[in-house]
C-alpha cells in the first residue's frame, strides 16, 4: 500500500503461542487443531477481511497483519513449521524446559509486544492466540499505549481478559468462523466453509434506506433469537457477517455501531452502554441476573466468568452431561456440547453452547474427566462449584464462608 494510504488501513501484529492453542482445540475437535495446525493462511485471513474493528465504533477498515510471529516447540510441533513460515510467519523455536513440557512462549511473546509497541511502525492492532490468562498485565500496558487488542478465550480465561482486551476472541467462534468448521460436524463429516475472497469496497452506497434497514433487521433477529444479553462488539461482528463489511462503513451515516443502534432501541431493543455494552430484549433478558439467582452469584458471574444461569438449569446441564453428553465416548467435544445443548432444552432449560463450553473447561481443570461413569450429575456439579470458588481465590476475591455456601447453592442445588 502507498505511503499516502496510512489511514485507510489498520497496521497489526500477531502472536500465536502454538502449542497453547493448538492442545486447547485438540481437547474440543481434534479436526479443529488440525485445521489450525495445516492452513494458518486461511485462519489469517479472516483476520484481516472479516474479523472488524476490536472496539465498537473504530472505523470500519481493512486491518493488515503485517508482523506474524509463530512460538512452537520444536520436538512436538517442528513438522507444522512449514505451513507457518509459508503463510508469512516467523517462527520461533521455543523448546521445553522441564519435564513437564512447560517451555519459553509466553516469555517470547511478551518481549516482541512490548518491543512492537516501540517499533518505527505504529502498530494499531495487537492479536494474541493463546488462551493463557497470565497476558492480563501486557494487555494493560497496550491500553496504557492506545492501543486496540484481541485474545483467543477459552472457558475460565474469558471474564479475566473481557476487560483488558477490546475484543474476546470466543474459541466457538475461532472454529466456526476463522477455520471454517461446524461444530455440530466436527469430526469425521465436519464441513468447510468457502475461504473468503478480499471484498472490493464500493465507493457509494447507492440505497442507505435499504442498507439501514439491513442492517436493522439484522440486529432486531439477533438479539430476539438471543437467550441472553448479546455484547455490542459480538453483535457488531455478527451484523458486520450477515449484511456485509461494505455496508457496516458508516452503518449507514450513523458513523459506529453504538450510534446506530441507539437509534433504532425500541421496547423489545434496548442498549445499555454499561462496558463492554449490552443489547437486550428486557421482556427476554435478565441484564444483571435470572431471578431466583443469589447476588453473590452476579458478582462471581462478573469476576471469574461462571455462566449466570439459575439452579434449575445448572441441575438441568449436569444431568444432561452425565446422560447424553457421555453416551458416546468417542464423539468430539464441540459436538458433544451440542448434544448437551439439546439435551437441556428437552428438560426444559435453556444452556448456551459457551455457558457448557465453560462448565465442561472447568470439570478438566479439576481433572475430572466428565465422561467417565463413575461421576454422576451430583458429583460433577460439586466438582464444577469447587473449580468456580478455587477461581475466586486465585483472583482473590475475598468470599466469606456464608458466600460461598451460597455458591455451592447456587450451582449445586440444596442436597
Amino acid at each position: 500500500m502507498a505511503k499516502g494510504d496510512s489511514d485507510s488501513y489498520r497496521r497489526a501484529a500477531l502472536f500465536v503461542d502454538f502449542e497453547n492453542v493448538y492442545i486447547g482445540l485438540r481437547n474440543s475437535s481434534p479436526e479443529a487443531a488440525a485445521a489450525f495446525a495445516t492452513d494458518p493462511g486461511r485462519w489469517v485471513r479472516w483476520m484481516e477481511q472479516d474479523l472488524g474493528p476490536f472496539r465498537v465504533d473504530d472505523d470500519e477498515v481493512p486491518r493488515v497483519l503485517l508482523r506474524r510471529i509463530c512460538y512452537l516447540e520444536p520436538s512436538h510441533s517442528g513438522k507444522f513449521r512449514s505451513y507457518f513460515t509459508r503463510a508469512g510467519f516467523r517462527v520461533v523455536d521455543c523448546p521445553s524446559l522441564t519435564s513437564m513440557g512447560k517451555n519459553s512462549a509466553d516469555i517470547h511473546m511478551v518481549l516482541d509486544i512490548l518491543d512492537t509497541l516501540t517499533h518505527p511502525t505504529r502498530f494499531d492492532d495487537f492479536v494474541v492466540l493463546s488462551t493463557d490468562a497470565d497476558f492480563t498485565p501486557v494487555f494493560m500496558r497496550l491500553r496504557e499505549h492506545d492501543r486496540t487488542s484481541a485474545m483467543l478465550v477459552s472457558g475460565p480465561t474469558a471474564a479475566a481478559l473481557q476487560s483488558v482486551c477490546d475484543f474476546a476472541i470466543p474459541d466457538i467462534m475461532f472454529i466456526e468462523e476463522a477455520l471454517g468448521l461446524s461444530p455440530s460436524q466436527t469430526g469425521r463429516d465436519h464441513v468447510r466453509t468457502p475461504v473468503p475472497q478480499p471484498r472490493t469496497t464500493p465507493a457509494v452506497v447507492v440505497d442507505s434506506d435499504s442498507v439501514r434497514i439491513r442492517l436493522e433487521t439484522a440486529v432486531r433477529q439477533l438479539v430476539a433469537q438471543a437467550s441472553t444479553p448479546v455484547d455490542l462488539a459480538s453483535a457488531a461482528h455478527h451484523v458486520r457477517k450477515v449484511v456485509g463489511r461494505e455496508a457496516t462503513i458508516n452503518w449507514a451515516g450513523a458513523g459506529g455501531f453504538k450510534q446506530f443502534v441507539a437509534a433504532i432501541q425500541s421496547d423489545t431493543l434496548v442498549l445499555e452502554p454499561r462496558h463492554p455494552g449490552w443489547l437486550f430484549d428486557p421482556a427476554r433478558h435478565e441484564l444483571v441476573q435470572p431471578a431466583g439467582v443469589p447476588e453473590i452469584a452476579e458478582r462471581v458471574n462478573r469476576v471469574v466468568g461462571a455462566p449466570l444461569i439459575g439452579t434449575d438449569a445448572y441441575q438441568a446441564l449436569f444431568q444432561s452431561i452425565a446422560d447424553e453428553g457421555r453416551a458416546d465416548p468417542a464423539l468430539p467435544q464441540a459436538q458433544a456440547e451440542e448434544v448437551i445443548r439439546e439435551a437441556c432444552g428437552r428438560r426444559g432449560q435453556a444452556a448456551t453452547r459457551s455457558a457448557i463450553h465453560f462448565v465442561l473447561i472447568g470439570l478438566k481443570y479439576s481433572g475430572v474427566d466428565w465422561r467417565d461413569a463413575r461421576h454422576d450429575a451430583a458429583s460433577l456439579a460439586s466438582e464444577f462449584a469447587g473449580n468456580v470458588l478455587r477461581l475466586t481465590v486465585n483472583v482473590r476475591m475475598e468470599l466469606s464462608e456464608m458466600e460461598r455456601a451460597a455458591v455451592r447453592a447456587w450451582i449445586q442445588g440444596e442436597h
